[in-house]
């Protein structure tokens, strides 16, 4: 497998940005929402809840949206000051380090739409995220939320199969160590040339305080009681209908309600969520 790196660690710079495009299927929800809602870019305030060093911020930034970001972990935000700083961007504006999970700087009702990718399903206390979300949020606004099902076949971040099955005990070790046996090792680069059991006790505290699935029931009951509509998005919007044989397969209208529960239990969960009036 190759190496992998958290990039976390790396500052932004201009040259990775001039390769940088934010994820297609949430910019396009933005702009599906934007119209919508009939706003100009200007005066859509968009949150990416988990900026890390804040690509898509300065991204849709660049592009004319009133873009903020917010995180929970200080390494990265830190990363991207310099960039924002020298692009004529006020960091301490547009980017909120988070304090114990708790976002206070953006004011209430602000944004009419947030979004994140790979982020909920690292989140400790989803509870609290969802009040969060809750005062920050418009009422009519939305959020748009990708991340792994809780029963993806294989970790998304570990790339070892049905790990995040087990439970959170010292079985998870043994598989982890019986997977590296295997050949099936992340290679990540901040542990190279670490010896094998120190790998293996950092996989283990990764996936066991780094990591935390929840099934679409758990996900729906935490954001109904905050205040929130709760859809997901169906499996034909993943732009699945491209695909040679799943394409096929999304087109029987009688197959649809089974592959969209499988999609949100098995592959990827879509969320929205929309800010109902208090």
């Amino acid at each position: 497998m190759p190496e992998q790196t958290l990039t976390k660690h790396d500052a932004l710079t201009e040259k990775e940005m001039s390769g940088f495009r934010m994820s297609p299927r949430i910019f396009r929800f933005i702009e599906h929402f934007r119209k919508k809602m009939n706003l100009d870019k200007s005066e859509m305030n968009v949150l990416d809840w988990g900026c890390g060093r804040g690509r898509s911020v300065a991204w849709l930034r660049e592009q004319g949206y009133s873009a903020f970001g917010t995180d929970i972990d200080p390494e990265p935000v830190k990363n991207c000051r310099e960039l924002l700083s020298a692009r004529g961007l006020d960091f301490d504006l547009l980017i909120s380090l988070m304090e114990k999970g708790v976002e206070k700087k953006f004011p209430d009702k602000f944004f009419h739409l947030s979004f994140s990718e790979g982020v909920f399903e690292h989140v400790r206390d989803l509870e609290q995220v969802a009040a969060n979300l809750k005062r920050g949020t418009a009422p009519g606004g939305v959020g748009v939320h990708f991340f792994p099902a809780h029963k993806h076949f294989v970790e998304i971040h570990l790339y070892m199969p049905f790990l995040h099955w087990l439970p959170k005990n010292r079985l998870r070790k043994l598989y982890i160590s019986l997977l590296l046996s295997l050949g099936i090792d992340p290679g990540w680069k901040e542990l190279k040339g670490k010896s094998r059991q120190e790998k293996i006790q950092a996989y283990y505290e990764y996936i066991n305080n780094k990591t935390y699935y929840r099934s679409p029931r758990t996900i729906t009951d935490i954001f109904t009681r905050n205040n929130f509509k709760v859809d997901f998005i169906p499996l034909a919007d993943f732009g699945l209908e491209k695909h040679p044989l799943l394409g096929k397969l999304v087109k029987l209208k009688f197959l649809r309600p089974l592959l969209n529960w499988g999609m949100r239990n098995f592959g990827q969960v879509g969320l929205i969520i929309t800010r109902n009036k208090d």
